[in-house]
């Protein structure tokens, strides 16, 4: 029958239950994962992985919210670290310091806590990650991020949508 002969009503229920890449469609994309690092100042820790991990999942395509936060903000980035950093590519100031909240928390869907940060009451349920000081042993650090890194990636390719469509915001 051809087309012009089909009622509207035929052809939406048609569309509606057409496979997606005969409705000329993608699906709406579910949440994206969302990463919360937290350490105890803010700006060193939890704000390289923050980085590193933006760095990263861009370059492997993975879809992925990432922040981070501090229990008490203070930047305790030291020049020698800071050089090392950028020397990296990694600008741990790229976001500005902000205090851990409840609703933080609330809105991650995976947290990572850092060191004493995971004795924080509101981080429960978060994934205790210990690292050598960033500033005491620049290698150590970064070679432990980057194993824990490897595993997050991972889980995250997981759960990052695909084939889906997002709107511009």
């Amino acid at each position: 029958m051809p087309v012009a002969n089909l009622s509207r009503r035929t052809l939406t229920l048609a569309l509606a239950f057409a496979p997606t890449g005969l409705r000329g469609g993608t699906e709406p994309c579910p949440p994206l994962p969302k990463v919360l690092f937290v350490c105890p100042a803010g700006s060193v820790k939890s704000a390289i992985a923050r980085e590193t991990l933006k760095s990263r999942a861009a370059r492997l395509g993975i879809r992925v919210q990432i922040q981070s936060r501090g229990l008490v903000p203070e930047d305790h980035v030291s020049p020698a670290l800071a050089a090392k950093l950028t020397a990296d590519g990694i600008n741990p100031g790229a976001e500005a310091l902000r205090a851990l909240s409840s609703e933080d928390v609330a809105a991650a869907t995976i947290v990572v806590a850092f060191d004493d940060a995971a004795a924080d009451s509101r981080l429960g349920q978060a994934r205790p990650w210990t690292s050598p000081s960033w500033n005491a042993d620049y290698p150590g650090a970064k070679a432990a991020l980057a194993a824990r890194l490897d595993t997050l990636l991972d889980e995250l390719a997981g759960r990052s949508p695909t084939g889906c469509e997002r709107k511009a915001r």
